[in-house]
Protein backbone atom coordinates (compact mmCIF):
# COMPACT_ATOMS: atom_id res chain seq x y z
CA UNK A 1 0.00 0.00 0.00
CA UNK A 2 2.58 2.55 -1.41
CA UNK A 3 1.78 6.69 -0.69
CA UNK A 4 0.42 7.70 -3.53
CA UNK A 5 0.78 11.41 -4.64
CA UNK A 6 -2.12 12.76 -6.92
CA UNK A 7 -0.74 15.98 -7.87
CA UNK A 8 1.00 14.15 -11.25
CA UNK A 9 -0.50 10.91 -11.47
CA UNK A 10 -3.52 9.75 -9.65
CA UNK A 11 -1.76 6.75 -8.84
CA UNK A 12 -4.53 4.31 -8.18
CA UNK A 13 -4.96 4.35 -12.28
CA UNK A 14 -1.29 3.46 -12.69
CA UNK A 15 -0.20 -0.27 -13.78
CA UNK A 16 -2.42 -2.83 -12.62
CA UNK A 17 0.06 -5.59 -14.47
CA UNK A 18 3.26 -7.19 -14.44
CA UNK A 19 2.83 -9.93 -11.98
CA UNK A 20 1.08 -11.40 -9.29
CA UNK A 21 0.62 -7.50 -7.07
CA UNK A 22 -3.07 -6.46 -7.15
CA UNK A 23 -3.27 -2.84 -9.17
CA UNK A 24 0.66 -2.40 -8.64
CA UNK A 25 1.36 1.15 -8.21
CA UNK A 26 4.11 3.58 -9.99
CA UNK A 27 5.28 6.59 -7.71
CA UNK A 28 6.77 9.27 -9.92
CA UNK A 29 10.16 10.11 -8.62
CA UNK A 30 9.83 13.44 -8.44
CA UNK A 31 7.39 13.70 -5.56
CA UNK A 32 8.67 11.17 -2.74
CA UNK A 33 9.91 13.47 -0.37
CA UNK A 34 7.62 13.59 2.68
CA UNK A 35 6.78 16.92 2.46
CA UNK A 36 4.59 16.55 -0.51
CA UNK A 37 2.56 13.68 0.74
CA UNK A 38 0.41 16.44 3.13
CA UNK A 39 -0.82 17.20 -0.89
CA UNK A 40 -2.83 14.27 -1.75
CA UNK A 41 -2.70 11.16 -1.24
CA UNK A 42 -5.52 7.86 -1.96
CA UNK A 43 -5.20 4.65 -0.97
CA UNK A 44 -7.17 1.78 -3.89
CA UNK A 45 -9.71 -1.04 -2.79
CA UNK A 46 -9.68 -2.45 -5.83
CA UNK A 47 -9.87 -6.15 -5.84
CA UNK A 48 -8.57 -8.48 -8.82
CA UNK A 49 -9.57 -12.07 -9.65
CA UNK A 50 -7.09 -14.70 -8.34
CA UNK A 51 -3.59 -14.50 -10.08
CA UNK A 52 -2.72 -17.87 -11.59
CA UNK A 53 0.91 -17.25 -13.07
CA UNK A 54 2.08 -19.73 -15.74
CA UNK A 55 5.09 -22.43 -14.83
CA UNK A 56 7.24 -21.09 -17.70
CA UNK A 57 10.79 -20.33 -17.61
CA UNK A 58 13.34 -17.97 -19.73
CA UNK A 59 11.70 -14.69 -18.91
CA UNK A 60 12.50 -12.31 -16.89
CA UNK A 61 9.55 -11.30 -15.85
CA UNK A 62 6.05 -13.31 -16.01
CA UNK A 63 2.48 -11.67 -14.94
CA UNK A 64 -1.08 -13.13 -14.31
CA UNK A 65 -3.45 -15.15 -16.48
CA UNK A 66 -6.07 -12.64 -17.51
CA UNK A 67 -8.30 -13.39 -20.38
CA UNK A 68 -6.51 -16.39 -21.02
CA UNK A 69 -3.31 -14.62 -21.09
CA UNK A 70 -0.27 -13.26 -19.29
CA UNK A 71 2.15 -10.47 -20.30
CA UNK A 72 5.98 -11.71 -20.34
CA UNK A 73 9.16 -9.43 -20.39
CA UNK A 74 12.27 -11.08 -22.29
CA UNK A 75 15.42 -8.23 -21.84
CA UNK A 76 17.88 -7.95 -24.24
CA UNK A 77 21.28 -7.66 -23.42
CA UNK A 78 21.63 -4.22 -23.75
CA UNK A 79 20.97 -2.68 -20.18
CA UNK A 80 20.09 0.30 -21.82
CA UNK A 81 17.99 -0.87 -24.06
CA UNK A 82 14.29 -0.81 -22.44
CA UNK A 83 12.12 -1.31 -26.04
CA UNK A 84 10.22 -4.54 -27.35
CA UNK A 85 10.06 -6.34 -24.37
CA UNK A 86 7.12 -7.27 -23.95
CA UNK A 87 4.67 -9.86 -25.25
CA UNK A 88 1.63 -12.35 -23.99
CA UNK A 89 1.68 -15.98 -23.47
CA UNK A 90 -1.13 -18.69 -23.25
CA UNK A 91 -1.33 -20.55 -19.58
CA UNK A 92 0.36 -23.19 -21.72
CA UNK A 93 3.43 -20.80 -22.16
CA UNK A 94 2.91 -20.62 -25.76
CA UNK A 95 3.50 -17.31 -27.33
CA UNK A 96 0.19 -15.77 -28.55
CA UNK A 97 1.14 -12.10 -28.66
CA UNK A 98 5.06 -11.57 -30.09
CA UNK A 99 7.17 -9.14 -28.30
CA UNK A 100 6.31 -6.11 -30.67
CA UNK A 101 5.62 -3.38 -27.36
CA UNK A 102 7.88 -1.64 -25.02
CA UNK A 103 8.78 -1.93 -21.54
CA UNK A 104 6.79 0.33 -19.23
CA UNK A 105 9.28 1.84 -17.33
CA UNK A 106 8.57 2.07 -13.39
CA UNK A 107 9.94 2.68 -10.02
CA UNK A 108 11.31 5.13 -7.84
CA UNK A 109 14.50 5.58 -10.14
CA UNK A 110 13.29 3.98 -12.95
CA UNK A 111 14.81 0.69 -12.21
CA UNK A 112 11.32 -1.65 -12.82
CA UNK A 113 10.01 -2.82 -16.08
CA UNK A 114 6.49 -3.39 -16.00
CA UNK A 115 3.45 -4.20 -18.53
CA UNK A 116 -0.03 -4.42 -18.11
CA UNK A 117 -2.44 -7.22 -17.57
CA UNK A 118 -5.37 -8.15 -19.86
CA UNK A 119 -8.54 -6.43 -18.94
CA UNK A 120 -12.15 -6.38 -20.19
CA UNK A 121 -10.26 -8.56 -23.05
CA UNK A 122 -8.37 -5.43 -24.09
CA UNK A 123 -4.94 -4.44 -22.68
CA UNK A 124 -3.01 -1.05 -22.74
CA UNK A 125 0.73 -1.19 -24.15
CA UNK A 126 3.09 1.05 -24.30
CA UNK A 127 4.72 1.85 -28.14
CA UNK A 128 7.39 4.51 -28.88
CA UNK A 129 6.23 5.97 -25.49
CA UNK A 130 2.56 6.03 -26.42
CA UNK A 131 -0.23 4.33 -25.10
CA UNK A 132 -2.88 2.28 -27.22
CA UNK A 133 -4.78 -0.76 -26.79
CA UNK A 134 -4.39 -4.53 -27.81
CA UNK A 135 -7.26 -7.34 -28.09
CA UNK A 136 -6.63 -10.83 -27.01
CA UNK A 137 -5.20 -12.19 -31.16
CA UNK A 138 -2.75 -8.91 -30.50
CA UNK A 139 -4.89 -6.57 -33.12
CA UNK A 140 -4.25 -3.42 -31.83
CA UNK A 141 -7.89 -1.98 -31.39
CA UNK A 142 -6.96 1.46 -30.24
CA UNK A 143 -4.01 3.21 -31.96
CA UNK A 144 -0.88 4.30 -29.49
CA UNK A 145 -1.56 8.26 -29.16
CA UNK A 146 -1.95 8.83 -25.62
CA UNK A 147 0.89 9.54 -23.35
CA UNK A 148 -0.67 7.30 -20.55
CA UNK A 149 -3.28 4.68 -20.16
CA UNK A 150 -4.88 2.67 -17.53
CA UNK A 151 -6.66 -0.60 -18.38
CA UNK A 152 -10.30 -0.81 -19.12
CA UNK A 153 -12.85 -0.97 -15.49
CA UNK A 154 -16.42 -0.76 -16.41
CA UNK A 155 -15.86 -0.28 -19.54
CA UNK A 156 -14.13 2.81 -19.27
CA UNK A 157 -10.08 3.41 -19.14
CA UNK A 158 -8.23 6.69 -18.28
CA UNK A 159 -5.68 7.99 -20.25
CA UNK A 160 -4.02 11.39 -20.61
CA UNK A 161 -3.50 13.95 -23.40
CA UNK A 162 -1.02 16.77 -23.21
CA UNK A 163 -0.97 16.35 -19.39
CA UNK A 164 -4.81 15.83 -18.82
CA UNK A 165 -6.75 13.10 -18.58
CA UNK A 166 -10.19 11.88 -19.46
CA UNK A 167 -11.31 8.58 -19.99
CA UNK A 168 -12.39 6.08 -23.70
CA UNK A 169 -14.68 3.72 -24.11
CA UNK A 170 -13.28 0.45 -25.69
CA UNK A 171 -14.31 1.99 -29.48
CA UNK A 172 -11.63 4.75 -28.52
CA UNK A 173 -14.61 7.42 -28.53
CA UNK A 174 -13.64 10.33 -25.66
CA UNK A 175 -16.59 9.63 -22.79
CA UNK A 176 -15.04 11.97 -20.05
CA UNK A 177 -13.22 15.05 -21.81
CA UNK A 178 -9.75 15.78 -21.03
CA UNK A 179 -9.86 18.36 -18.72
CA UNK A 180 -8.76 16.71 -15.51
CA UNK A 181 -5.13 16.90 -14.00
CA UNK A 182 -6.07 13.55 -12.05
CA UNK A 183 -8.68 10.97 -12.48
CA UNK A 184 -8.94 7.29 -11.02
CA UNK A 185 -10.88 4.96 -11.97
CA UNK A 186 -14.57 4.48 -11.82
CA UNK A 187 -16.16 2.49 -8.07
CA UNK A 188 -19.82 2.03 -8.70
CA UNK A 189 -20.37 4.69 -11.05
CA UNK A 190 -18.11 7.22 -9.30
CA UNK A 191 -14.51 8.59 -9.97
CA UNK A 192 -12.67 10.86 -7.92
CA UNK A 193 -10.92 13.76 -10.11
CA UNK A 194 -8.92 16.94 -9.75
CA UNK A 195 -9.14 19.58 -12.10
CA UNK A 196 -6.07 22.14 -12.52
CA UNK A 197 -5.74 25.23 -10.40
CA UNK A 198 -7.37 28.20 -11.61
CA UNK A 199 -3.80 30.16 -10.76
CA UNK A 200 -1.21 28.49 -12.58
CA UNK A 201 1.10 29.35 -9.98
CA UNK A 202 -1.54 27.62 -7.44
CA UNK A 203 0.14 24.35 -7.37
CA UNK A 204 -2.33 22.53 -5.09
CA UNK A 205 -5.75 21.26 -7.11
CA UNK A 206 -9.11 20.65 -5.68
CA UNK A 207 -10.43 17.34 -5.69
CA UNK A 208 -14.34 16.02 -6.46
CA UNK A 209 -16.94 13.25 -7.14
CA UNK A 210 -17.82 12.84 -10.83
CA UNK A 211 -20.35 10.28 -12.83
CA UNK A 212 -19.82 8.56 -15.82
CA UNK A 213 -21.44 11.56 -17.53
CA UNK A 214 -18.96 13.72 -16.81
CA UNK A 215 -21.48 15.41 -13.97
CA UNK A 216 -20.31 16.61 -10.68
CA UNK A 217 -21.27 15.19 -7.86
CA UNK A 218 -19.38 16.31 -4.84
CA UNK A 219 -17.87 19.90 -5.56
CA UNK A 220 -13.94 20.45 -6.01
CA UNK A 221 -13.69 21.49 -2.73
CA UNK A 222 -10.79 18.74 -1.14
CA UNK A 223 -7.41 18.92 -0.74
CA UNK A 224 -7.32 15.27 -1.10
CA UNK A 225 -9.61 12.38 -1.76
CA UNK A 226 -10.05 8.56 -2.26
CA UNK A 227 -12.16 6.19 -3.88
CA UNK A 228 -15.80 5.60 -3.32
CA UNK A 229 -15.87 2.46 -0.86
CA UNK A 230 -18.15 0.84 1.79
CA UNK A 231 -20.40 4.04 0.57
CA UNK A 232 -17.73 6.53 1.94
CA UNK A 233 -15.13 8.52 0.52
CA UNK A 234 -12.21 9.59 2.31
CA UNK A 235 -11.77 13.14 1.66
CA UNK A 236 -9.20 15.97 3.02
CA UNK A 237 -9.53 19.76 4.06
CA UNK A 238 -7.33 22.13 6.03
CA UNK A 239 -4.80 19.49 6.54
CA UNK A 240 -7.59 16.97 8.58
CA UNK A 241 -9.23 13.65 6.82
CA UNK A 242 -12.76 12.66 6.96
CA UNK A 243 -15.47 10.17 5.41
CA UNK A 244 -18.13 11.43 3.21
CA UNK A 245 -20.87 9.70 1.35
CA UNK A 246 -21.71 10.73 -2.55
CA UNK A 247 -23.95 13.66 -1.51
CA UNK A 248 -21.36 14.66 0.36
CA UNK A 249 -22.78 14.30 3.92
CA UNK A 250 -19.71 13.93 6.53
CA UNK A 251 -20.38 10.71 8.08
CA UNK A 252 -17.29 10.70 9.68
CA UNK A 253 -16.20 14.22 10.73
CA UNK A 254 -13.23 15.90 8.94
CA UNK A 255 -11.02 16.03 11.72
CA UNK A 256 -8.83 13.02 11.41
CA UNK A 257 -5.53 14.28 12.46
CA UNK A 258 -3.32 11.37 10.42
CA UNK A 259 -1.12 12.14 7.78
CA UNK A 260 -3.09 9.66 5.22
CA UNK A 261 -5.78 7.53 5.26
CA UNK A 262 -7.07 4.37 2.91
CA UNK A 263 -10.14 3.68 1.72
CA UNK A 264 -12.73 0.98 4.26
CA UNK A 265 -12.60 -2.17 3.20
CA UNK A 266 -14.84 -4.87 5.63
CA UNK A 267 -15.95 -1.75 7.57
CA UNK A 268 -11.98 -0.91 8.63
CA UNK A 269 -9.48 2.00 7.41
CA UNK A 270 -5.95 1.84 8.27
CA UNK A 271 -5.08 5.18 8.56
CA UNK A 272 -1.13 6.08 9.19
CA UNK A 273 1.52 8.61 10.90
CA UNK A 274 4.91 8.95 10.34
CA UNK A 275 7.13 7.19 12.77
CA UNK A 276 9.61 10.12 14.19
CA UNK A 277 12.58 10.41 12.96
CA UNK A 278 11.83 7.95 10.09
CA UNK A 279 10.42 8.00 6.74
CA UNK A 280 8.24 4.54 7.54
CA UNK A 281 4.99 5.13 8.75
CA UNK A 282 3.08 3.30 11.58
CA UNK A 283 -0.73 2.28 11.22
CA UNK A 284 -3.63 1.29 13.13
CA UNK A 285 -7.21 0.64 11.79
CA UNK A 286 -10.72 3.10 12.43
CA UNK A 287 -14.05 2.02 12.28
CA UNK A 288 -16.92 3.66 10.01
CA UNK A 289 -17.52 6.02 13.48
CA UNK A 290 -13.86 7.20 12.93
CA UNK A 291 -12.77 5.72 16.40
CA UNK A 292 -9.63 3.63 16.54
CA UNK A 293 -9.99 0.10 17.25
CA UNK A 294 -6.94 -1.11 16.19
CA UNK A 295 -4.26 0.55 17.75
CA UNK A 296 -1.03 2.49 15.53
CA UNK A 297 1.11 -0.58 16.11
CA UNK A 298 2.04 -1.42 13.05
CA UNK A 299 4.91 -0.26 10.85
CA UNK A 300 5.02 -0.03 6.63
CA UNK A 301 8.40 0.84 5.59
CA UNK A 302 8.53 3.83 3.01
CA UNK A 303 9.60 1.59 0.40
CA UNK A 304 7.68 -1.83 0.77
CA UNK A 305 4.86 -1.72 -1.80
CA UNK A 306 2.01 -3.81 0.45
CA UNK A 307 -0.60 -2.31 -1.30
CA UNK A 308 -3.47 -4.81 -1.03
CA UNK A 309 -2.44 -6.80 2.01
CA UNK A 310 -2.79 -3.86 4.64
CA UNK A 311 -6.75 -3.85 3.90
CA UNK A 312 -9.16 -6.49 5.46
CA UNK A 313 -10.38 -8.86 2.97
CA UNK A 314 -12.84 -11.69 4.30
CA UNK A 315 -11.79 -10.63 7.89
CA UNK A 316 -7.84 -10.64 7.50
CA UNK A 317 -5.08 -8.36 6.49
CA UNK A 318 -1.77 -8.87 6.25
CA UNK A 319 0.36 -6.59 8.62
CA UNK A 320 3.91 -5.99 9.82
CA UNK A 321 5.81 -5.06 13.14
CA UNK A 322 8.43 -3.09 13.76
CA UNK A 323 11.07 -5.91 12.99
CA UNK A 324 9.85 -6.46 10.00
CA UNK A 325 7.99 -9.45 10.55
CA UNK A 326 4.79 -10.27 8.50
CA UNK A 327 1.59 -12.07 10.14
CA UNK A 328 -2.47 -11.41 9.97
CA UNK A 329 -4.53 -10.27 11.98
CA UNK A 330 -8.04 -10.67 12.52
CA UNK A 331 -11.01 -7.33 12.98
CA UNK A 332 -10.03 -7.19 16.82
CA UNK A 333 -6.11 -6.98 15.45
CA UNK A 334 -5.60 -9.93 17.60
CA UNK A 335 -2.92 -12.55 15.25
CA UNK A 336 -4.13 -14.97 13.67
CA UNK A 337 -3.92 -18.12 11.14
CA UNK A 338 -3.01 -17.05 7.65
CA UNK A 339 -5.21 -18.40 4.85
CA UNK A 340 -3.04 -20.07 2.26
CA UNK A 341 -0.94 -17.70 0.39
CA UNK A 342 -1.89 -14.23 2.70
CA UNK A 343 1.10 -12.62 4.20
CA UNK A 344 3.50 -13.75 1.27
CA UNK A 345 4.69 -10.32 -0.14
CA UNK A 346 6.02 -12.14 -3.26
CA UNK A 347 3.02 -13.68 -4.05
CA UNK A 348 0.89 -11.66 -3.04
CA UNK A 349 -2.23 -11.95 -1.02
CA UNK A 350 -4.90 -14.89 -1.35
CA UNK A 351 -7.47 -12.25 -2.83
CA UNK A 352 -11.53 -12.99 -2.68
CA UNK A 353 -11.46 -15.52 -5.67
CA UNK A 354 -9.36 -17.66 -3.83
CA UNK A 355 -11.77 -17.78 -0.80
CA UNK A 356 -14.42 -18.24 -3.31
CA UNK A 357 -12.74 -21.23 -4.14
CA UNK A 358 -11.88 -22.30 -0.87
CA UNK A 359 -15.94 -22.06 0.23
CA UNK A 360 -16.79 -24.19 -2.81
CA UNK A 361 -14.86 -27.02 -2.25
CA UNK A 362 -16.37 -26.81 1.12
CA UNK A 363 -20.20 -25.82 -0.40
CA UNK A 364 -20.18 -29.63 -1.58
CA UNK A 365 -18.40 -32.88 0.19
CA UNK A 366 -17.02 -34.16 -2.85
CA UNK A 367 -15.87 -31.34 -4.12
CA UNK A 368 -17.29 -31.22 -7.86
CA UNK A 369 -18.44 -27.84 -8.35
CA UNK A 370 -16.28 -24.88 -7.91
CA UNK A 371 -18.11 -22.17 -8.94
CA UNK A 372 -18.99 -20.19 -6.79
CA UNK A 373 -16.40 -17.43 -7.50
CA UNK A 374 -18.81 -17.39 -11.26
CA UNK A 375 -21.92 -16.75 -9.03
CA UNK A 376 -20.35 -14.29 -6.85
CA UNK A 377 -18.48 -12.33 -9.49
CA UNK A 378 -21.68 -11.80 -10.85
CA UNK A 379 -23.18 -9.87 -8.00
CA UNK A 380 -23.81 -5.68 -8.57
CA UNK A 381 -23.02 -3.13 -6.30
CA UNK A 382 -25.84 -0.39 -6.27
CA UNK A 383 -26.57 1.22 -9.82
CA UNK A 384 -24.59 -1.20 -11.21
CA UNK A 385 -25.65 -3.21 -14.47
CA UNK A 386 -24.53 -6.71 -15.99
CA UNK A 387 -22.40 -5.85 -19.01
CA UNK A 388 -20.97 -8.08 -21.81
CA UNK A 389 -17.88 -6.79 -21.18
CA UNK A 390 -18.39 -8.06 -17.33
CA UNK A 391 -19.76 -11.52 -18.03
CA UNK A 392 -16.78 -12.26 -20.83
CA UNK A 393 -14.28 -11.93 -17.51
CA UNK A 394 -16.17 -13.99 -15.75
CA UNK A 395 -13.44 -16.59 -13.57
CA UNK A 396 -13.39 -20.58 -14.09
CA UNK A 397 -14.45 -20.80 -17.41
CA UNK A 398 -12.95 -23.94 -19.09
CA UNK A 399 -13.54 -22.80 -22.73
CA UNK A 400 -15.48 -19.96 -24.27
CA UNK A 401 -17.67 -20.86 -27.50
CA UNK A 402 -19.09 -17.18 -27.76
CA UNK A 403 -17.12 -14.34 -25.65
CA UNK A 404 -18.68 -11.64 -27.88
CA UNK A 405 -22.24 -10.90 -28.24
CA UNK A 406 -24.16 -12.86 -31.26
CA UNK A 407 -27.13 -11.95 -32.74
CA UNK A 408 -29.60 -15.18 -32.53
CA UNK A 409 -31.51 -16.23 -35.63
CA UNK A 410 -35.13 -16.66 -33.48
CA UNK A 411 -37.15 -13.33 -32.41
CA UNK A 412 -37.23 -11.22 -28.94
CA UNK A 413 -35.58 -8.77 -26.52
CA UNK A 414 -33.40 -10.99 -25.87
CA UNK A 415 -31.74 -12.28 -28.68
CA UNK A 416 -27.65 -11.95 -28.11
CA UNK A 417 -26.06 -14.30 -26.03
CA UNK A 418 -22.28 -15.10 -25.04
CA UNK A 419 -21.51 -18.78 -24.09
CA UNK A 420 -18.95 -21.25 -21.73
CA UNK A 421 -17.92 -24.22 -21.11
CA UNK A 422 -17.52 -24.24 -17.14
CA UNK A 423 -16.70 -28.24 -16.90
CA UNK A 424 -17.46 -31.71 -18.63
CA UNK A 425 -20.69 -31.87 -17.35
CA UNK A 426 -21.41 -27.98 -16.78
CA UNK A 427 -21.88 -24.43 -19.03
CA UNK A 428 -22.87 -20.83 -19.07
CA UNK A 429 -24.58 -18.63 -20.78
CA UNK A 430 -26.09 -15.03 -20.92
CA UNK A 431 -28.55 -13.47 -22.48
CA UNK A 432 -29.83 -10.20 -23.22
CA UNK A 433 -30.05 -7.23 -25.64
CA UNK A 434 -27.32 -5.90 -27.39
CA UNK A 435 -26.78 -3.24 -25.00
CA UNK A 436 -26.59 -5.37 -21.84
CA UNK A 437 -27.18 -8.77 -20.40
CA UNK A 438 -30.60 -9.51 -18.41
CA UNK A 439 -30.37 -13.24 -17.46
CA UNK A 440 -27.23 -15.79 -16.92
CA UNK A 441 -27.69 -19.55 -17.26
CA UNK A 442 -26.13 -22.04 -15.53
CA UNK A 443 -26.44 -25.57 -16.28
CA UNK A 444 -25.15 -29.03 -15.85
CA UNK A 445 -26.05 -32.73 -16.74
CA UNK A 446 -24.73 -35.80 -16.45
CA UNK A 447 -25.64 -39.48 -16.82
CA UNK A 448 -25.59 -42.46 -14.21
CA UNK A 449 -23.04 -44.40 -16.15
CA UNK A 450 -20.58 -41.27 -15.85
CA UNK A 451 -21.07 -41.40 -11.95
CA UNK A 452 -23.58 -43.12 -10.09
CA UNK A 453 -23.79 -40.04 -7.71
CA UNK A 454 -24.41 -37.58 -10.56
CA UNK A 455 -22.15 -34.93 -8.46
CA UNK A 456 -21.40 -32.81 -11.85
CA UNK A 457 -24.92 -31.54 -11.32
CA UNK A 458 -25.08 -28.10 -9.81
CA UNK A 459 -27.90 -27.03 -8.22
CA UNK A 460 -27.91 -23.37 -5.84
CA UNK A 461 -26.41 -24.76 -2.41
CA UNK A 462 -23.37 -25.36 -4.36
CA UNK A 463 -22.95 -22.20 -5.98
CA UNK A 464 -24.30 -19.79 -3.78
CA UNK A 465 -23.32 -19.45 -0.01
CA UNK A 466 -26.36 -20.63 1.91
CA UNK A 467 -26.44 -17.79 4.27
CA UNK A 468 -27.00 -15.22 1.27
CA UNK A 469 -30.01 -17.16 -0.46
CA UNK A 470 -33.98 -17.17 1.05
CA UNK A 471 -36.76 -19.42 -0.35
CA UNK A 472 -39.24 -17.30 -2.33
CA UNK A 473 -42.54 -19.15 -1.26
CA UNK A 474 -44.24 -19.80 -4.53
CA UNK A 475 -47.11 -21.65 -5.82
CA UNK A 476 -44.62 -22.85 -8.82
CA UNK A 477 -42.41 -24.37 -5.91
CA UNK A 478 -42.26 -27.71 -7.23
CA UNK A 479 -40.86 -31.15 -5.79
CA UNK A 480 -40.90 -34.09 -7.55
CA UNK A 481 -39.26 -35.53 -10.64
CA UNK A 482 -39.08 -32.37 -12.02
CA UNK A 483 -38.10 -29.76 -8.97
CA UNK A 484 -38.56 -25.66 -8.98
CA UNK A 485 -37.63 -23.35 -6.59
CA UNK A 486 -37.36 -19.63 -6.73
CA UNK A 487 -34.63 -18.26 -4.38
CA UNK A 488 -33.34 -14.39 -3.69
CA UNK A 489 -29.64 -13.69 -2.92
CA UNK A 490 -29.04 -10.89 -0.82
CA UNK A 491 -25.30 -9.60 -0.05
CA UNK A 492 -24.92 -6.11 2.13
CA UNK A 493 -23.48 -3.63 -0.56
CA UNK A 494 -24.69 -5.27 -3.34
CA UNK A 495 -28.11 -5.33 -5.25
CA UNK A 496 -30.29 -8.23 -4.90
CA UNK A 497 -30.86 -11.06 -7.45
CA UNK A 498 -33.21 -14.06 -8.19
CA UNK A 499 -32.67 -17.46 -8.86
CA UNK A 500 -34.83 -20.19 -10.43
CA UNK A 501 -33.43 -23.87 -9.26
CA UNK A 502 -34.70 -26.83 -11.93
CA UNK A 503 -34.08 -30.05 -11.80
CA UNK A 504 -35.28 -33.23 -13.88
CA UNK A 505 -34.32 -36.59 -13.33
CA UNK A 506 -35.09 -39.96 -14.68
CA UNK A 507 -33.71 -43.39 -14.02
CA UNK A 508 -30.15 -43.09 -15.84
CA UNK A 509 -29.65 -38.77 -15.46
CA UNK A 510 -30.21 -35.72 -14.35
CA UNK A 511 -30.17 -32.40 -15.73
CA UNK A 512 -30.30 -29.06 -13.70
CA UNK A 513 -30.28 -25.13 -15.10
CA UNK A 514 -30.74 -21.83 -12.43
CA UNK A 515 -31.56 -18.73 -14.11
CA UNK A 516 -30.29 -15.30 -12.12
CA UNK A 517 -31.77 -12.16 -13.01
CA UNK A 518 -32.72 -9.15 -11.22
CA UNK A 519 -35.97 -9.62 -11.17
CA UNK A 520 -38.19 -12.47 -11.13
CA UNK A 521 -40.76 -11.02 -14.08
CA UNK A 522 -37.44 -11.06 -16.40
CA UNK A 523 -37.64 -15.25 -16.15
CA UNK A 524 -41.47 -14.84 -17.79
CA UNK A 525 -41.26 -12.31 -20.25
CA UNK A 526 -42.97 -12.99 -23.52
CA UNK A 527 -40.07 -11.67 -25.28
CA UNK A 528 -37.85 -14.35 -23.54
CA UNK A 529 -39.75 -17.64 -24.57
CA UNK A 530 -37.23 -18.01 -27.42
CA UNK A 531 -34.70 -18.23 -24.77
CA UNK A 532 -36.15 -21.93 -23.82
CA UNK A 533 -35.46 -21.84 -20.68
CA UNK A 534 -36.52 -24.90 -18.54
CA UNK A 535 -38.48 -22.63 -15.74
CA UNK A 536 -41.99 -23.44 -15.85
CA UNK A 537 -45.02 -21.87 -15.33
CA UNK A 538 -46.88 -24.42 -13.48
CA UNK A 539 -47.63 -26.14 -9.64
CA UNK A 540 -47.41 -29.12 -7.59
CA UNK A 541 -50.07 -30.33 -9.68
CA UNK A 542 -48.30 -30.21 -12.92
CA UNK A 543 -51.06 -27.84 -14.04
CA UNK A 544 -50.47 -24.23 -15.79
CA UNK A 545 -50.58 -21.42 -13.80
CA UNK A 546 -49.73 -17.63 -13.57
CA UNK A 547 -46.61 -18.17 -11.17
CA UNK A 548 -47.46 -15.66 -8.23
CA UNK A 549 -44.61 -15.04 -5.27
CA UNK A 550 -44.43 -13.92 -1.71
CA UNK A 551 -41.59 -11.80 -0.46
Amino acid sequence: MKPIYLPLVFSLLAISGCSDKNNAEVTPSSVNDKETVSTAEVESDKKEEKCVVPDVEGYDKVGCLRDGLAGVIKQSNDEYDKTNRVGYIDKDGQLIIPFEFDAIVAGEGGESLEFNDFSEGLAAVNKNDKYGFIDTKGKVVIEPKYEWASNFSSGLAIVSVEGLYGAIDKQGKTVIPFEYQALADFHDGFATAARPPKNPEDYESKYGLINKQNEVVIPFMYESMGNLSESLIAVKKDGKWGYVDTKNKAIIPINLAYETVSDFSDGLAAVFNYEENSDNLKYGYIDKTGKLVIPMQFTKVYWDDSEGLIDFNNGIAVVNDKEGQTFCIDKKGKETQCPDGRGDVDNQLTDEAEALEEEALEAKSNGAPQFIAITDYIALKPNENWTWDKLAAIPEVEKWQEKIPVKNDDSGASNYSISADLSDTGWMAAYGSQNQPNIIVISSDQSALESEHLEGVYHASDLFNQKDLSLIPSNCNVDSIFSQKFYKWQKKGFQPFYIYDVTMLNTSSARAELGIARSLEEFFKPENENLNLEVRSIDANDDEVTCTFKQ
